[in-house]
């Protein structure tokens, strides 16, 4: 009489046990590295858009520098004439724009709802940004999902700067990054340090 051996019902089970734990312990950090690649390509792809604007916008011109367009003062007009854009929000209604709930920092802290200081808007990427004066630069801040989570500063939530000349540059403030609930700093860590790879 020929014997057939086959798994019990206790070895099937121990087994099915094992590959449960090494999914629920792999699975969330592919997703999370998914996400994080995700984002960065998001914000990439939204400042590669900003920067060809600025260099088109400076060559229509006849201009040497984003400084001495007509745009420079007007902003929002910028905004809408240069960057595709579906959705208007007042200074008084930025969270039609930008995530209705506060922003957390990377370290899990904690952070508050923003606000624009003057329009802010829904690109056609869905990302939100907020355009402002600070000096002689241009600060944007920028949603790159828009409402969609986890309004992180850092993970979705960017600030960067636009020079005089029309560069976009960091703010400078990398060691902030992880404390911020609007990302100041990680934009320098994100594109200047660590060529669009999330890492931090």
């Amino acid at each position: 009489m020929n014997k057939k051996f086959a798994f019990t019902l206790s070895e099937v089970l121990v087994t099915m046990g094992i590959i449960g734990v090494i999914s629920a312990l792999t699975v969330p950090t592919l997703v999370n590295n998914y996400q994080r690649k995700a984002l960065a390509l998001q914000l990439r792809k939204t400042v590669s858009d900003i920067d060809n604007a600025i260099d088109m916008l400076i060559t229509e011109e006849g201009k040497t520098k984003f400084s001495a367009t007509t745009y420079y003062n007007n902003l929002d007009g910028f905004v809408r004439d240069k960057l595709k854009t579906i959705k208007t929000c007042s200074k008084d209604e930025t969270n039609k724009c930008f995530a209705n709930e506060n922003y957390n920092t990377i370290n899990g802290a904690a952070g508050s709802a923003f606000t624009c200081e003057g329009n802010s808007y829904v690109l056609a990427s869905s990302a939100a940004i907020c355009m402002t004066k600070s000096g002689t630069s241009v600060k944007v801040n920028i949603d790159v999902n828009g409402q969609d989570g986890p309004n992180i500063g850092g993970r979705d939530m960017f600030i960067f700067m636009i020079n005089s000349n029309g560069e976009i540059t960091g703010t400078g403030n990398e060691d902030t990054c992880t404390t911020s609930n609007f990302g100041d700093g990680c934009y320098d860590l994100l594109a200047e340090e660590n060529n669009w790879k999330m890492n931090y």
